[in-house]
């Protein structure tokens, strides 16, 4: 018995021993530990080697390693990196070895900002103060760099130096290199990282803790924000610019206390997680995925969501509704009032795309009698409503807004009102419904189940796959045509070398978004090759970069 403890405990020892020297050799690993509590804003990649071995396991990283990308790719890598710093730069973080990288706002007043950047290295202090040199150097841009001044700040040497008006100003302290416009803010930073202050930190604001509970553990990029922190003086910016604030959206922006943003890379998904920290949210409504019985299995999107119609339909509040109702026939009509009463608060958009794309909008009937008299509002208004039968039900049509590629058309079921852009689009949907062959049994959505069943507010779902094999084929065409006229993007692509289809289709794994509300706010939780926020996000941007390629464009 004594044979088999003594190497236990021997092996007990030096895993503790490991443990604490490795603890010892790293310090602080957490960021909020260097931040005030009324922190403003917060952006952190909190474990850099951890993220680089990441990568290699997700879908993009799978896409990018394939021959006919990497010949793609090769063209852009060499614009983006050429005379533009690129080969430069990867020697400095090469040399530095960052583990940790932050960036944080302590504090905003009107245009101005105390800013910090901290970034834990192990490459050594020389390097260090080389990465720092070139940043100074980047900062002062065509002008002289001016000699620094130096002040020891209890066995702490800060370093200062004034361009443009902007002095900024670095110390180290063990593996830690801070930064900041605010000499104050940094020797705040350096009596935390040193441990003589330990009191007001994020790290153990209440908010702060809350937020994190909620979002991904062991994430590769954190976001924190305490955006009433920074209202005010925004609201005060904006009013200078002449811009009015609507006091019913301050009141509801006043009530959230803190948001917070992960995005992990999760095996070969990219997953975000985001909490808003908002206690007692209003309540809508809640998701009763019923709608989802009309949604196809072969469904390329499908979204379901709770929306407050009354507020919708409130022409006082939305200016589009406002409008239409001065159209004639419009102006003394009862549909304003009857459709809250009438329908809500679920709705759901499938998408589809056989031969070419198709939609399906469901409404949720609240009230029956409501919804045949809101039914009958309308075709008042338009009296040349064709009526068929469609598996048995009525449906109804409106020659007035047919078009080449749209044919509205309406039902009503026991429980939703069902909007499609064709007879074959409502007949495909109640199909769908009476043979239980809808979206919720596909094999392929049976990953996005967990999410479908949690989501209370808004759920999406997105069969990026079919999507692709869709729809890259007609953009392929359009972007060679694109790159033979406009000499700006030639620049940067090489249209010939434009992977296949199933080259990237193969790896596509379907998009998942849900909304929950909880009792102290809002989960948000998405995931995929790429997530739904960041699709949003980078379809928002993707025009103005390539406006910059082309002469005249954006003017």
């Amino acid at each position: 018995m004594k044979k088999i403890l003594l190497p236990v405990v021997i092996a007990l020892l030096v895993i503790a021993g490991s443990a604490i020297w490795i603890w010892r050799a790293t310090g602080i690993t957490d960021a909020a530990v260097f931040l005030p509590a009324d922190t403003v804003a917060l952006v952190s990649l909190p474990d850099v080697p951890r993220t680089l071995m990441r990568w290699p396991k997700t879908t993009l990283a799978q896409i990018g390693a394939e021959p006919e990308m990497q010949a793609f790719l090769e063209k852009p890598f060499q614009y983006f990196s050429k005379d533009r710093g690129g080969d430069e730069a990867s020697g400095i973080l090469l040399n530095l070895k960052p583990g940790r990288i932050f960036a944080a706002a302590l504090s905003v007043s009107g245009p101005d900002a105390a800013l910090l950047i901290g970034f834990q290295y192990w490459g050594g202090k020389l390097a260090h103060d080389a990465a720092v040199a070139r940043l100074r150097q980047e900062i002062a841009g065509n002008d002289a760099l001016l000699e620094p001044t130096r002040e020891d700040y209890l066995g702490t040497e800060i370093t200062s130096t004034t361009q443009m008006g902007v002095t900024i100003s670095n110390a180290s302290h063990g593996k830690w290199g801070f930064l900041s416009n605010d000499l104050a803010a940094l020797k705040a930073t350096l009596d935390r990282a040193n441990g003589r202050t330990q009191e007001n930190a994020l790290v153990d604001s209440p908010p702060y803790l809350s937020v994190m509970t909620h979002l991904a553990a062991d994430p590769d990029l954190i976001v924190y924000v305490q955006p009433k922190n920074v209202l005010d003086s925004l609201l005060a910016v904006g009013k200078s610019l002449g811009a009015e604030a609507i006091p019913q959206q301050m009141d509801q922006a006043r009530k959230v206390e803190a948001v917070g943003a992960t995005i992990k890379l999760d095996g070969a998904d990219l997953h975000d997680t985001l909490f808003v920290l908002r206690p007692d949210p209003p309540d809508v409504g809640s998701l009763t995925h019923k709608a989802t019985r009309f949604a196809a299995e072969n469904s390329i999107a499908y979204f379901d969501f709770v929306a407050n119609i009354e507020q919708i339909s409130n022409l006082a509040t939305n200016p589009i509704l406002a409008t239409l109702a001065q159209l004639p026939g419009l102006q003394n009509s009862r549909l304003p009032a009857l459709l809250p009463q009438a329908f809500g608060p679920e709705c759901a958009v499938t998408v589809s795309w056989d031969d070419k794309p198709d939609g399906l909008m469901a409404v949720e009937i609240r009230d029956a009698a409501k919804a045949e008299e809101s039914l009958q509002e309308v075709l008042s208004l338009f009296p040349e409503t064709e009526v068929r039968e469609i598996n048995g039900a009525r449906a109804y049509s409106f020659p007035s807004l047919q078009s080449a590629f749209a044919n509205p058309t309406f039902t009503l079921t026991d429980e939703f009102l069902l909007i499609g852009l064709n007879d074959k689009t409502l007949a495909a949907a109640r199909q769908a419904a009476q043979t239980g062959t809808s979206l919720e049994s596909a094999p392929v959505f049976a990953a996005a189940l967990p999410s479908y069943h949690s989501a209370n507010e808004v759920f999406g779902y997105v069969n990026t796959r079919n999507l692709f094999e869709h729809g890259y084929p007609i953009l392929r065409p359009v972007l060679i045509f694109s790159a033979q006229v406009m000499p700006g993007i030639s620049n940067v692509i090489d249209s010939s070398k434009l992977p296949n289809t199933a080259t990237i289709a193969e790896h596509l794994t379907p998009m998942v978004y849900s909304q929950t509300r909880l009792p102290e706010g809002y989960l948000v939780d998405s995931r995929g090759p790429i997530s739904m926020t960041q699709a949003l996000i980078i379809g928002a941007l993707a025009s103005g970069p390539f406006q910059n390629l082309v002469p005249g464009a954006g003017e």
